[in-house]
């Protein structure tokens, strides 16, 4: 009886490891962020910095500065979570990541030298 006892215990324990692994796995970091507030980047700007990545274009200093409000880790999810969908199945990863950290540094760079609001 106690060695049945002891294999429940390990099958509890095992039930909630892999539990609690799926469930870290689960985070969405779009939702966790929410990213996908409309309120963080107008549409314009969406559509431009996409262009950008995934196809060619340049993002506007206000564009650039919408993206750094939105934040690295949403800029990154959302190209990831494109770069997922069947439409965009041949696009070369690498070259989609590289334009991403691209767009990301030019604006990072923009925000930094960007004229302090006057009083």
């Amino acid at each position: 009886m106690a060695s049945l006892n002891v294999y429940v215990i390990l099958g509890v324990l095992a039930i909630m490891a892999i539990g609690g692994v799926v469930m870290a796995q689960d985070v969405d970091p779009i939702k966790a962020n929410d990213c996908e507030n409309k309120n963080k980047m107008n549409f314009h700007c969406v559509l431009e910095v996409f262009a950008s990545i995934f196809k060619t274009g340049i993002v506007t200093d206000e564009c650039c500065h919408e993206l750094v409000s939105l934040g690295q880790i949403c800029h990154e999810a959302l190209v990831k979570r494109t770069l997922q969908n069947p439409l965009f199945k041949n696009n070369d990863t690498s070259v989609i990541l590289s334009k991403t950290a691209q767009i990301w540094k030019k604006c990072t760079l923009v925000e930094d030298v960007s004229p302090s609001p006057s009083p």
